[in-house]
């Protein structure tokens, strides 16, 4: 799926990019090196839940969008469906690239649940 109004964020503040979304945990998946096929972290797979960043159109929003965040070191965790909640990235770096700047690579240091009406709001 492809982000929306990622051209406006060209050098790219993730920090600026998260502030006003919540962030929905959906599924952790083990990060394998393509080269070494080893394990070297964790592939998080969220959901961009609320999004209220003023893109500075009307009507543009990503809310409902799908971001996959790499955290190197981690360890994932199967995550139960009943019992996923929001989190807080901690770090978060992104590279926009593609051929209309319209996808987004996110990685962090880790990442923080926090309370169920959270989110980086």
């Amino acid at each position: 799926m492809s982000l929306k109004s990622l051209r406006s964020f060209v050098k790219f503040d993730a920090r600026e990019f998260l502030k006003g979304k919540q962030l929905l945990l959906m599924q952790e998946t083990p990060w394998i090196d393509y080269e070494s096929g080893k394990e070297i972290g964790a592939k998080l797979k969220t959901t961009i839940w609320t999004d209220d960043t003023n893109y500075g159109t009307d009507g543009t929003s990503n809310e409902g969008s799908e971001l996959d965040v790499k955290i190197p070191g981690l360890k994932a965790e199967a995550i139960d469906r009943n019992n996923r909640g929001f989190i807080r990235l901690n770090n978060p770096v992104g590279t926009v690239y593609g051929e209309f700047q319209n996808e987004l690579s996110l990685k962090a240091d880790g990442f923080d649940l926090i309370k169920q009406d959270g989110g980086e709001k």
